[in-house]
């Protein structure tokens, strides 16, 4: 397992930290920057029409509420990410690469080869503070990745993610799973998953664990989710989305792994440890080996349901169009 060395604990391992040029450090400090920035801009938009309306206007301008609201959800968004995207969650990453006996870089660009979904949607992929190291015979990746929407369309915010990538010993189905970080709340998922409900599989873990598995894999992901496996992750599934593409799991977050408490930071390792000790002993892989032989299973991909996806984006702009209007007839005293 994984131990969290402290002040003054040594590992025997030789260090394995690239030393960062000046460009990567800078291009890293440009995409911790652009939050702050967005942070500073909406912050003060808010205090600014905020102390318009109190003191300068006789009655609440609807357009002007509209303004505070965006400006203070993008503040949020971006305050979001300048605390869990930070300096100091990269230094932790690096100050842990000596002793697990690991090699960290700064900035990487490009995706590293992977193929998960959080990896291969959008453009200008870039990697920050990553590292990599080796626990129980498996290869483990931790770092942050860093991309836009599309070509010239620059977030302010800011859009990172905080993953894991934890390298597998054969080939699995493509397996997506969300357990208890999207529960429901007053009976509804607020952010449901858009995959096809026919790739949906039960193993016997209940309601809020909702694993999704591409054609053909089902036998495979079944012996997969072995109870000790589905206990594991249930933890895990708490603060991370699950994906299993080819022969990598990942794990991703809205926050970087090594961002939070010390506390938070301190659990993190220890049940990536777990997690990649209990996935070496399933039996599943003595499984795999014997489909594979001759020409291997054909495993197809997650679906995305059209349909369902269209619904989720629809009905978010119908919900903002109709507050914003509620402010604004309500700024404009038609409400009272």
């Amino acid at each position: 397992m994984i131990d969290m060395p402290g002040p003054g604990k040594e590992d025997s391992r030789r260090p394995k930290v690239t030393a960062p040029s000046d460009s990567e450090r800078e291009r890293v400090a440009a995409i911790i920057r652009r939050p702050r920035i967005a942070a500073l801009i909406s912050g003060s938009v808010v205090v600014i029409a905020v102390a318009v309306d109190l003191f300068w206007l006789d009655r609440t301008s609807g357009l002007l509420l509209g303004a505070i609201v965006i400006a203070g959800l993008v503040c949020v968004v971006a305050l979001w990410n300048v605390i869990n995207f930070s300096w100091r969650a990269v230094t932790r990453l690096r100050s842990l690469a000596p002793k697990v006996g690991g090699r960290f870089t700064l900035w990487a660009g490009g995706s590293g080869g992977h193929g998960g979904g959080q990896f291969t949607s959008g453009v200008a992929h870039q990697r920050f503070g990553v590292l990599k190291f080796s626990e129980n015979g498996a290869q483990v990746e931790i770092g942050h990745f860093a991309s836009e929407v599309a070509v010239r369309q620059t977030s302010p915010m800011g859009r990172s993610i905080g993953y894991v990538a934890v390298r597998l010993p054969e080939r699995l189905p493509n397996i997506f799973l969300r357990g208890g970080r999207h529960a429901q709340v007053l009976g509804m998922r607020w952010t449901p998953e858009p995959w096809h409900r026919s790739q949906r599989i039960d193993v016997g873990a209940g309601r809020r664990f909702r694993v999704f598995v591409g054609d053909g894999g089902e036998q495979i992901a079944r012996a997969f989710f072995d109870p000790d496996l589905v206990q594991v992750l249930r933890r895990v599934s708490r603060q991370y989305d699950v994906e299993i593409k080819d022969r990598t799991l990942y794990l991703y977050a809205a926050r970087s792994v090594a961002s939070g408490t010390e506390r938070r930071w301190r659990a993190q390792l220890p049940m990536i440890a777990e997690l990649v000790t209990s996935m070496s002993s399933s039996a599943v892989w003595d499984l795999v080996r014997r489909q594979s032989r001759g020409r291997g299973p054909a495993y197809g991909d997650l679906r995305v349901n059209g349909t369902r996806l269209a619904v989720m984006i629809g009905g978010a702009g119908v919900v903002a169009v109709v507050v914003l209007s509620f402010l604004a007839l309500w700024g404009a005293g038609l409400l009272a």
